[in-house]
């Protein structure tokens, strides 16, 4: 049987309580936005054969502890390293993606990094990007080809960037992002209604950083009180779940606090698993935001959904993928989501769904990578041990009045003990994330290290006393030779 180990934060199947998905990790059992979530959950399925095991490495690839014997453990323990990927060649990810890159350039199995895209102000010249932005991209893409036979990114703007760097078409195959491949390909969005109501469900996905994006949820959810904002941060899931607030507000208009109108009259839904959050966005007539996977969620459940493009990952990826968009600084910033919903076309997302597809089936068959596509290759199991996941629905906040949002807040009433240091030594809720080492484990390596440092310590305060004692000696000796 073939061993892949994923990069995810678990398997799409596993059950967890909101809780346990918070505790599990300070960024969230997701990787800090739930987003990731949809591209390694249509990962796995995809990567699914009958005679495969795939196992989630629980992202410790690209954190500092334990790195030596997590590289010893994929070389013996797989035959391969699929890293599902998103916007990675990014400033404020650049020290994972150079950890990343170390752990590749001593690995021995074949890695293949599947959907990995740019994150650059829109309309970014190449010439100016920064020369260590440069460097670790470089590094982490040649490792990745040294063991692969090409790398997939999201969009045709990551594909011009590397080819600049140095990286050919011979390496590089566009791929867009495997979350719209779970499943197959997509059918065409078709309107639900013909013109949004004051009543209209409706899904909002928003990035908190993006200028005016207060304004647009402020004045949507004003105008349809049916709306309800969708955050993605494993910071608003402590907020929905606990009321953790930032250390500070900046902007009180942002829906990150709990005071916030939205948050006090339950407004907000966040989730924890891929099923959920497509059934959900199956129920709402639009989406649109600012978020790309918020957008995502919406198209894969047959929603028709308009995303609000603010960078170069967001606007490739929508291009690439003949999901509706419109550039949001050349908009209103509480533009109505009636004009969006009116304004777009819809007809461009069902041709581009098939070709893109196969382009993706062929990247995995390039790279060697059997999937459930292929015939005789199929796996019901895998679909119906999903189907058969008793996994909870959104997160409501704790402001909730209805029945299912005061069961959420009794559920964490029984779990609520000391905060998250109380989490992780809570056998009862305990839950082990697959590959990753033991808490409190130390390799020997490690523990050798630590015990040198300890013992370089003791030497220190050993000759410091020694020091001491040898001036008082020498003190006395001179004392006593002047009686003399």
């Amino acid at each position: 049987m073939t061993r892949i180990l994923v990069r995810a934060g678990k398997h799409p199947a596993t059950v967890l309580s909101h809780e346990q998905s918070l505790a599990t990790s300070r960024l969230g059992v997701f990787g800090s936005n739930s987003g990731n979530m949809l591209f390694y959950s249509a990962v796995f399925r995809a990567l699914s054969v009958p005679d495969a095991e795939l196992v989630a490495n629980s992202y410790v690839h690209e954190r500092p502890v334990h790195l030596g014997r997590y590289i010893d453990r994929t070389n013996e323990e797989f035959d391969r390293f699929v890293l599902p990927m998103a916007n990675s060649y990014r400033d404020t990810f650049l020290p994972h993606l150079e950890r990343l890159a170390k752990v590749i350039e001593k690995l021995t199995i074949p890695v293949t990094v599947v959907g990995i895209g740019a994150q650059l102000p829109y309309g970014t010249d190449f010439d100016t990007l920064p020369d260590e932005y440069k460097r670790i991209v470089t590094r982490f893409t040649r490792a990745v080809l040294d063991r692969s036979a090409s790398i997939g990114v999201r969009g045709e703007y990551t594909a011009r960037m590397l080819k600049y760097l140095g990286f050919g078409d011979e390496h590089v195959r566009v791929i867009g992002c495997p979350s719209m491949f779970g499943n197959g390909p997509l059918g065409p969005l078709v309107r639900k209604v013909d013109r949004l109501s004051y009543d209209s469900p409706l899904a909002i996905s928003y990035t908190p950083k993006v200028k005016g994006v207060d304004r647009l949820v402020e004045a949507n959810t004003n105008r349809y009180p049916n709306s309800v904002i969708v955050p993605q941060q494993h910071h608003r899931l402590a907020l929905m779940l606990w009321g953790e607030n930032p250390a500070k507000v900046g902007n009180k208009r942002m829906p990150i606090h709990t005071d916030h109108p939205l948050y006090e009259n339950d407004r907000m839904r966040f989730f924890v698993d891929t099923s959920t959050w497509v059934e959900f966005m199956a129920e709402q007539h639009f989406a649109f935001g600012t978020r790309i996977h918020g957008n995502v969620a919406a198209v894969l459940a047959g929603t028709p959904a308009v995303v609000l493009a603010h960078d170069s990952r967001t606007v490739e990826l929508a291009e690439y993928h003949g999901i509706p968009y419109r550039l949001y600084a050349d908009l209103p910033p509480d533009v109505d989501a009636q004009q969006l919903y009116q304004e777009a076309d819809f007809d461009t997302f069902a041709p581009r769904q098939a070709p893109t597809f196969e382009t993706y089936l062929r990247f995995l068959e390039h790279n060697d990578l059997e999937h459930v596509f292929q015939p005789g290759k199929e796996n019901p199991a895998y679909d119906k041990a999903l189907a058969a996941a008793k996994f909870p629905g959104p997160v409501h906040t704790l402001m909730a009045s209805d029945t299912v949002g005061r069961r959420q807040i009794m559920s964490r009433l029984r779990w609520l003990r000391q905060g998250h240091d109380g989490d992780l030594a809570r056998p009862a809720y305990d839950f082990e994330p697959p590959f990753r080492e033991p808490r409190g484990y130390k390799s020997l390596e490690e523990r050798v290290t630590q015990l040198e440092k300890e013992l370089k310590v003791q030497q220190n305060f050993l000759a410091s006393w020694r020091g001491r004692v040898s001036r008082v000696l020498r003190m006395n000796g001179t004392s006593t030779g002047a009686g003399r």
